[in-house]
């Protein structure tokens, strides 16, 4: 099913409000689900009688492929498209990052129609149930093939990535376009941790995929700095006449200190995450047809960068000065 035929919310329709909206509960359904408490003489509703909240304009299909069942999550603008096409932020993990990159796109339009503003189509990448974050398959579709074991420490399957990007480029990208008017020229790919490392793999191996590409605190000590191969041939092929692209990488300030924590301190010495970010940055410079550039958030430590990070990969794919 195509994501143009879901329904575009899910959220009851208060009396006498527009139509157009897709599912509209009648008076008699809002009374059995104890809902207009605010009008005389009805039930009040509870909490636990409440539907979920549901994000307007948005909508979501689960998608077989590669072990998995993938969720992707679409918000558009709540606006008319530009003649060229919206352009699109796809985003890694996003049954975490989904709702808060589409309610940061939506907040450009709370100033009314009659506002100006500029938008982007975007597109969350995730996995169904309601778990906050599939290790297991994340963890598959994230990282690159390698040489050495087929798992990580804790026995979860690694090597994915080429599949899961395949997946967006075959599958997610067409029904994209299908439901909305989209702009080939302005696509953009975000990814956090092991998805930042996923971005940068898609930007070394197939840079034609997407323009614009924003890595958030990636995981480059993986496989002991693996992804510095993939850049040396990214590197080593780029000629002077490349189609030109944009690559945003992203840490938060405290991922860069020594940790307090000792667990956490050896863990770090063992990763040796700051050399390979280091040595990953000094491999970006003069890069031919590559714009890249580096920001840290003051005070953030890893969990805490995501959120800035979002906001910078939607300034960034909107092109208004990221």
């Amino acid at each position: 099913m195509s994501l143009a035929a879901q329904l575009p919310e899910t959220h009851a329709t208060a009396p006498g409000a527009s139509a157009s909206v897709s599912l509209i509960y009648t008076r008699r359904t809002l009374l059995g689900l104890g809902a207009l408490s605010v009008l005389p003489g009805c039930a009040r509703l509870t909490l636990e009688q409440a539907p979920p909240v549901a994000l307007p304009g948005t909508r979501c299909i689960d998608v077989a492929s590669g072990g998995h069942t993938h969720r992707i999550m679409l918000a558009a603008p709540p606006a008319a498209p530009p003649p060229q096409g919206w352009p699109v932020l796809y985003v890694l993990d996003g049954d975490l990052v989904f709702a808060l990159a589409a309610q940061l796109m939506r907040n450009r339009f709370a100033r009314g129609p009659g506002t100006p503003a500029q938008g982007a189509v975007v597109v969350g990448l995730g996995y169904a149930g309601d778990r906050v974050l599939d290790l297991d398959a994340r963890t598959y579709d994230y990282t690159p093939s390698a040489p050495g074991p087929a798992t990580d420490g804790r026995g979860r399957r690694e090597g994915g990535a080429d599949t899961f990007l395949d997946f967006i480029h075959a599958t997610v990208r067409p029904q994209v376009e299908r439901a909305v008017r989209t702009d080939m020229a302005r696509q953009t790919l975000f990814g956090h941790s092991y998805g930042g490392l996923c971005v940068l793999h898609a930007l070394f191996t197939r840079p034609g995929g997407f323009q614009n590409y924003v890595a958030a605190s990636p995981s480059v000590w993986w496989r002991d700095g693996f992804i510095l191969q993939e850049q040396a041939g990214f590197r080593a092929a780029r000629r002077g006449d490349a189609a030109p692209v944009r690559l945003l990488v992203t840490l938060g300030e405290r991922e860069a200190q020594r940790p307090a924590d000792p667990a956490r301190a050896a863990i770090a010495r063992e990763r040796r995450s700051a050399e390979h970010l280091h040595t990953l940055l000094d491999g970006l410079r003069g890069t031919p047809g590559l714009d890249w550039r580096f920001l840290s958030f003051p005070g953030a430590g890893h969990g805490d960068s995501m959120a800035p990070a979002v906001q910078q990969a939607l300034a960034l794919a909107i092109g208004d000065g990221a």
